[in-house]
């Protein structure tokens, strides 16, 4: 121990020279200059030192503390100011006075009673057992002896053993200060012995706040986006936060700008990530992919990308299940990502997400991760542009069709030769008497996953999408509602009624077949089967229905096309458009 504090002495005294000879040796970093020297100077650990500020005010000093939590915030720092505080001349106070002598030799590093041990170097039985000879003999010139044992977790078996004792009855003039940031590796023995206080990661807002203080202080020039970006880099960590300021100013020229940051982290800016999803969602797979291709050839690391990828879609899941945006949870919230994330459905999300972990996983194992982000591309914009393209038109396709028709009902003569079909009441009255709840509520819950099981067949997907899965026989009918009369009467088309029977097979691996209802014919038979289902009729009978489906034989031709109408074909295929 005496060989180390002297080694320590030597190369303290070694810095001040160097400091006194010539500018270039003299700079300090941030993270040293501005590290805290008082409980006020902390950011982000109010709740540790608020209880310890009324604990040294009321002179309430444990004689063992455990500090956990990530790196960079704040542990070793808050030790340091606890050993000038319960040794200043002011004491009991909540503040040291940083002014005294033991406050300043304290903040110099020179202080005899305090000890800052690296239990990583230092972690064998034989250091601790120095300690635990040395801890009896009373303070040289303080009132406590503090040992601050960092990284704590890192001591050996034995040397743990050599602590205990020490730990649980130490002298009346002894603190013990242990950090870590990894508490699950100690032992319960130790932990039990000591008051533990978790330091938290500092959010965002706290560590932007630090920042712009010293960089008013030090006058240095950045924009407001770099110092957001640099905050969102340093992962809770203030030190880090400062660390990464102080390479950024070296890397830049005048002023520090937000793609510096991304050059030295090699993280993606959100502008290029929202033109890369955006790419996807327009099926324009080549774009995507020479756009990871010129980020990776400017030195982004794919693992680095992808995981910047994950964060993109994580963040646009929470601004669409967020009622209120919260800036420090949802980190990429610029307008362009919110248009974006309208544009994507929630079951989707999952299933892109899923995707790049699966490539984040893989990628871990090859030796050519650019492989397989080139694949995951091809992936995403088969989940992106096939569905989420679907789900958009689906959207606007309600407004768009009563458009279509209002201006129809007085412009449009319709020359194609129609059939008119009649519904049996009596298959609809065998569906609701053998009607299968589970079968229902399974295929309501599966309902959505339609999407994109035949590529060529879209529109016969968009088709049962739109329908109301309204009852589910024990043999497998299925009775389907429709507010829209002319998309009912497309499952009366054979060859409509075909394609859709192979879809829902294929996916769901059973035989159906499907009957199909105007919404207001269904509501009023499900109103006649209640009725005399609450008035305990077993077999409820339905009264006949006397209004036909009109079936098309052929593509509709009109003698007159508004503009909307052509519009409304070009949007959505003429196959899909039926006009009343």
């Amino acid at each position: 121990m005496f060989v180390q504090n002297y080694y320590n002495l030597c190369y303290n005294i070694k810095e001040i020279v160097l400091m006194k000879e010539g500018d270039i040796l003299s700079y300090k970093t941030l993270y040293r200059t501005y590290r805290p020297k008082m409980f006020s100077d902390v950011v982000g650990q109010e709740h540790i030192t608020r209880t310890f500020k009324n604990a040294l005010l009321k002179d309430k000093i444990s004689h063992a503390y455990l500090f956990t939590g990530p790196r960079g915030t704040g542990k070793t720092s808050v030790a340091k100011i606890i050993a000038k505080t319960v040794n200043c001349v002011k004491s009991p106070t909540d503040e040291p006075c940083n002014v005294c002598e033991s406050c300043s030799s304290i903040n110099s590093g020179f202080d005899n009673d305090v000890y800052e041990i690296d239990a990583a170097s230092n972690n064998g039985v034989d250091e601790i057992r120095e300690i635990r000879d040395k801890v009896k003999y009373a303070p040289t010139t303080s009132r406590f002896k503090v040992y601050i044992i960092d990284e704590v977790h890192m001591l050996s078996t034995g040397a743990f053993n050599a602590l205990l004792k020490t730990l649980e009855e130490p002298p009346s003039h002894v603190i013990f200060i242990l950090a870590t940031t990894e508490p699950h590796k100690i032992p319960a023995t130790i932990i039990s012995r000591c008051q533990r206080f978790d330091f938290k990661s500092i959010s965002i807002k706290d560590i932007v706040a630090r920042m712009k203080y010293i960089i008013s202080v030090e006058n240095i020039k950045i924009e407001e986006k770099a110092i957001y970006t640099i905050a969102k880099n340093a992962q809770g960590g203030m030190r880090d936060a400062l660390s990464l300021l102080d390479q950024v100013i070296s890397y830049s020229e005048n002023i520090v700008i937000e793609e510096d940051v991304h050059e030295i982290t090699g993280t993606v800016s959100e502008e290029k990530l929202a033109n890369i999803v955006q790419y996807l969602i327009l099926g324009n797979v080549n774009e995507a992919i020479c756009s990871v291709d010129d980020l990776i050839s400017r030195g982004k690391e794919p693992l680095r990308l992808i995981e910047n990828l994950i964060f993109y879609f994580r963040d646009i899941f929470l601004i669409n299940k967020m009622e209120k945006i919260d800036e420090q949870l949802v980190t990429n919230n610029s307008d362009e990502t919110k248009e974006i994330a309208a544009k994507i459905s929630e079951n989707n999300l999952f299933e892109l997400i899923l995707i790049l972990n699966n490539t984040q996983y893989e990628m871990r194992k090859t030796n050519q991760p650019r492989v397989f982000i080139e694949l995951a591309l091809f992936e995403l914009v088969n989940k992106l542009f096939i569905k989420d393209i679907k789900i958009e038109k689906k959207e606007v396709k309600e407004n768009t069709l009563k458009k279509v028709i209002k201006e129809s009902e007085t412009k449009t003569e319709i020359n194609d030769s129609t059939e008119k079909k009649y519904i049996d009441v009596s298959v609809i009255e065998k569906i609701l008497n053998n009607a299968n709840k589970e079968k229902k509520e399974n295929l309501k819950s599966n309902w959505s996953s339609i999407y994109g099981i035949n590529i060529n067949l879209t529109n016969i997907e968009q088709l049962l999408i739109d329908g109301q899965v309204e009852a589910v026989s024990n043999d497998n009918k299925i009775l389907l509602s429709y507010e829209v009369d002319a998309e009912c009467s497309r499952l009366y088309e054979k060859d409509v009624y075909d394609k859709a029977i192979s879809i829902l097979n294929s996916l769901f691996h059973e035989n159906y077949q499907i009957v199909s209802l105007p919404l207001k014919i269904w509501n009023e038979k499900k109103g006649e089967f209640i009725e005399q289902f609450k008035n305990n009729i077993k077999q409820p009978k339905l009264s006949p229905i006397t209004e036909p489906i009109i079936i098309k034989k052929n593509n509709n031709k009109f003698e007159y096309e508004p503009e909307i109408v052509k519009e409304a074909i070009g949007i959505f295929g003429e196959e899909i458009i039926n006009i009343k």
